[in-house]
């Protein structure tokens, strides 16, 4: 089930779902946008970028993060990337860039579509739980 603005608004006021800071305009019809708040080239054509906000998701919600149309159309791309039940922190995204357009930071970059599980899930607990800022890779532990 994906979970409108409204939905994750009452998820928000009873402290399942935190996201701070938060600002009204960013609560969508079917879910939430981030902030583009840091950004760090690694190539010609590819960034990695935080998002101004702190997420902490609850054991029965996880996330879809989707580039904002706007910013597709301008020549931004963006994998599929997934946040997970449990998880805590800043986001990391991985965006390429095939544009001349200036990075909107300060602005509303990505939406998240929030799903509720079948259930509870094993809480999150990868490499970057309670990741801050940009996050470059890690190494995978077994």
């Amino acid at each position: 089930m994906i979970l409108s603005g409204r939905d994750l608004q009452l998820y928000i006021q009873t402290g399942r779902l935190k996201i701070s800071p938060v600002r009204l305009e960013q609560f969508q019809q079917n879910g939430f946008d981030c902030i583009l708040e840091n950004v760090k080239r690694v190539n010609q054509i590819f960034y990695l970028a935080s998002t101004r906000e702190t997420i902490e998701m609850p054991d029965d919600l996880m996330a879809f993060v989707g580039i904002r149309s706007t910013w597709a159309r301008s020549g931004f791309s963006l994998p599929l990337t997934i946040v997970d039940a449990g998880f805590r922190g800043n986001l990391t995204l991985e965006i390429n860039r095939f544009t001349d357009t200036l990075f909107p930071i300060g602005e509303r970059f990505v939406h998240l579509v929030f799903a509720k599980t079948s259930g509870p899930c094993v809480p999150y607990d990868g490499i970057y739980q309670d990741q801050e800022g940009i996050t470059e890779a890690r190494e995978v532990r077994d």
